[in-house]
């Protein structure tokens, strides 16, 4: 397996060389071991987002939601197997499916005619069929999306066909050379789930698709604010605020639950103090430290794993000096700015991001609104459909009033309408 630098190498090339307009150089196939893997597009997305949903377009819906729901909401494969009415395996095999089709389209074009893969066909000495030439049946199935058209064109029994392109898929996706590796997963994606009778999707797949459409789920309160408060702070006038460093194998999002649970029993029932703790919009500390103050020490504020030290000056010898202290006028104008004094009101027809539950980070619209809580409606282009009833604190408002075609399950779609 190669290691993960070289697949961090391969990916960041990838990203390069599409963003520069030379597909052909994206990828040695020579160096990897597995050219059936689950592409990692993580890099591409945050380099080239625009290029990204691009790519997506020609797909089928089924396949643009999968991949935005793993790539951009961000959701785990066990969350999507459980959303989409499958097993965690179907749902890899799909990314896997999907990320090459991904790939092929990148090296090759949406819709590759027949120049383009007649010479691939023939390096890889599969153009040439009992029935005919591959690339002239490829082309043919792509424009009709039916087994049956083809071996109507052939005059043989409709079967035949795709036992011609099986085995051509299967030698593409194991060859080491690009071009040919991208033909078979292009052909692959084309041809996946497809009815043998007619055109279209077999029966089966359209029945899978059809047995998940209206999914409930709930997203609990949550507390938000950066300023966490203990006792009665106005006893702490103008106390400096001290810096407290995280260590680089720990998250804000996992140290700030205990910070708001565990205050009051690391500064004592007698105490006032306040944490302050604003983070960006990945989530990072917003100016690379949390800052503490109380009538007792913050240095409490050490026995939460994951806070490392206090922010200290030392002498030319290394020797401790003094805690950096931090005037008590300059954090309070940080908090005016990023402590909101309300909530903020959520109304019927906002869009909304959810920020709690098991379905956080998708999008939606407010259909219901109530003081205490609000039912909002995600839709996806296959007509799946989870109502979420959530807390106010867990939605953050996007918007009032955006077209239905702008309000996209992860989030305002800028693309064209």
């Amino acid at each position: 397996m190669d290691s993960d630098r070289n697949r961090q190498v391969r990916t960041s090339l990838a990203v390069q060389a599409y963003r520069d307009g030379n597909p052909d150089s994206l990828i040695s196939v020579e160096t990897s071991s597995d050219n059936t893997g689950l592409m990692d597009f993580s890099a591409f997305i945050a380099e080239c987002p625009e290029k990204f949903f691009a790519l997506l377009e020609p797909l089928r819906p089924e396949f643009r939601e999968t991949m935005i729901e793993y790539f951009i909401v961000g959701k785990s494969q066990s969350f999507i197997a459980r959303a989409h009415g499958q097993i965690q395996t179907r749902t890899w095999q799909a990314l896997r499916l999907i990320s090459q089709a991904v790939g092929a389209e990148i090296v090759l074009g949406a819709h590759p005619d027949a120049d383009t893969l007649r010479p691939i066909f023939t390096s890889a000495s599969l153009e040439e069929t009992a029935l005919g030439s591959l690339t002239d049946m490829v082309v043919l199935y792509a424009q009709t999306q039916s087994y049956a058209a083809v071996a109507k064109t052939v005059n043989a029994p409709v079967p035949t066909i795709r036992k011609i392109f099986r085995p051509a898929i299967e030698k593409l996706l194991l060859s080491k050379h690009l071009r040919e590796t991208a033909a078979g997963a292009y052909l692959r994606s084309l041809v996946h789930q497809a009815s043998l009778t007619k055109s279209g999707l077999s029966k089966r797949c359209i029945a899978r698709l059809r047995r998940v459409r209206k999914q409930r789920f709930t997203a609990p309160a949550t507390n938000l604010s950066p300023l966490i408060e203990v006792g009665d702070t106005s006893r702490l006038r103008d106390t400096p605020w001290f810096m407290f460093e995280i260590s680089s194998d720990q998250q804000l999002d996992r140290i700030a639950p205990i910070l708001r649970t565990q205050a009051p029993r690391l500064f004592g029932k007698r105490a006032a103090a306040q944490i302050f703790a604003p983070v960006d919009e990945k989530g990072d500390l917003e100016f690379g430290y949390i800052m503490a103050r109380g009538t007792v020490s913050a240095r409490v504020l050490l026995r939460v794993r994951g806070i490392s030290e206090v922010v200290s000056t030392y002498d030319d010898e290394g020797n401790f000096k003094e805690a950096v202290r931090v005037p008590n006028a300059d954090v309070q104008q940080l908090i005016k700015t990023r402590v909101k004094v309300k909530p903020e009101k959520i109304r019927v027809d906002d869009f909304v991001q959810i920020l709690a539950g098991e379905a956080s980070n998708y999008c939606g619209i407010v259909i219901q609104s109530k003081s205490d809580s609000a039912v909002v409606q995600v839709k996806f282009p296959t007509n799946r459909e989870f109502l979420v009833t959530a807390h106010p604190s867990a939605l953050k408002k996007l918007g009032t009033n955006i077209p239905v075609a702008r309000c996209a399950f992860w989030g305002i779609w800028k693309g064209a309408i």
